[in-house]
């Protein structure tokens, strides 16, 4: 079944992707990669016709860009609340000042223009949700946070029961910081960087998301100074410090929104919903072909990447995956990454694949015996 495929670009920030209609290949990598790495990857799949698939199912791992799901819920919560309107505007700037100079955002302004999203550099606050899901541009979750209060965004990991995952904190302002953006003398940074506890790292991220919230000049922002050559050693410190949670718990959740369960909606969240997140996949013809509704959000670090998808087909069939990579080499990094929506939409729709991964998941679990 051909869909709709997010061809992947890698920029001097993890992820950022191109839209656009292509054939699915199945990845024969990610089967082989998955038996000669077991302890790399967790995984859960399940449908509404009693299938299963699982691994690594109740260890924590990282889940990165993944909470983005969490902020969103909490967006058309507060929609709903009547707290501010979808479709008001905001100005890029207030967005691009959380942005470390990442090739997503520049993408994503591309996106922006051709679609004639924008008037005079606003942009309406649901696009900017559409943005975080369909091109992880991390300044917007930033922002978003500055808009839904940090106290909110956090307190809806309860609201939508999603206890294991560790404490949100500003993801972008996280990665401006870890980037030495003072350009202090490298060594002293790093071994500064490497020296903090969690505790200690979340609280200089949170002193950077709040100059940055107070940057109204832009001159904080304008001073910073980014080493691409420095990138790979920079994101490194960054990486073991991202949310973790459990693939099982953002399964279900990818199920509760899929059934659109009073659990997680109510009112007219599911509306609002399916406008600032599913729309921008539904807009393709091939889509719209074989799905009612579909959801999709990828992320990737320099040695991690994860995939939440879930969709209801026409025919009936129900679907959620939920799989993360971590502790990649860069060649498996790269490999995976470029092929991880090929992977996702093969499992929904390829049987040949489904039974491929199932019968290497059940090869995996006899070798651990």
């Amino acid at each position: 079944m051909r869909t709709l495929s997010i061809v992947v670009f890698f920029g001097c920030l993890f992820i950022s992707k191109i839209t656009h209609a292509q054939e699915i290949t199945p990845p024969s990598y990610f089967l082989e990669f998955m038996e000669e790495n077991p302890d790399k990857f967790h995984l859960t799949y399940n449908d509404n016709f009693g299938r299963l698939i699982k691994w690594n199912d109740d260890e924590l791992s990282t889940v990165g860009g993944l909470v983005y799901w969490i902020y969103v819920l909490e967006y058309v919560r507060q929609v709903n609340n009547g707290n501010f309107s979808p479709t008001e505007r905001v100005k890029l700037d207030e967005l691009e000042k959380f942005d470390a100079n990442s090739n997503k955002m520049k993408i994503w302004h591309d996106y922006l223009h051709h679609n004639r999203k924008l008037l005079k550099e606003k942009v309406r606050i649901r696009e900017v949700v559409s943005g975080l899901i369909n091109f992880t541009t991390d300044a917007n979750s930033d922002y978003l946070m500055s808009l839904l209060s940090v106290d909110s965004v956090q307190q809806a990991v309860r609201t939508f029961h999603m206890h294991n995952t560790t404490a949100l904190f500003p993801m972008s302002s996280a990665i401006i910081y870890a980037h030495n953006p003072y350009q202090e003398e490298e060594n002293a940074f790093v071994n500064k960087l490497k020296s903090e506890n969690l505790q200690e790292f979340r609280q200089h991220t949170f002193q950077m998301f709040d100059t940055l919230t107070h940057d109204s000049t832009g001159l904080v922002k304008a001073s910073f100074q980014f080493r691409p050559d420095k990138h790979k050693k920079y994101a490194a410190l960054l990486t073991d410090r991202l949310p973790l949670g459990l693939v099982s718990d953002y399964n279900l959740l990818m199920q509760k929104i899929n059934e659109r369960s009073n659990d997680i909606f109510w009112g007219d969240m599911a509306e609002e919903w399916k406008k600032a997140v599913e729309a921008p996949l539904m807009s393709s013809k091939v889509m719209q072909e074989h799905y009612k509704h579909c959801g999709r959000l990828v992320y990737s670090t320099v040695n991690s990447v994860s995939i939440t998808l879930y969709g209801t087909f026409k025919d009936g069939k129900r679907a959620q995956l939920t799989a993360t990579f971590d502790d990649l080499t860069e060649t498996e990094h790269i490999d995976l990454a470029l092929a991880i929506n090929d992977f996702g939409f093969s499992i929904f729709e390829n049987k040949e694949y489904f039974n491929q991964l199932k019968q290497k998941i059940e090869i995996i679990r006899l070798k651990k015996k």
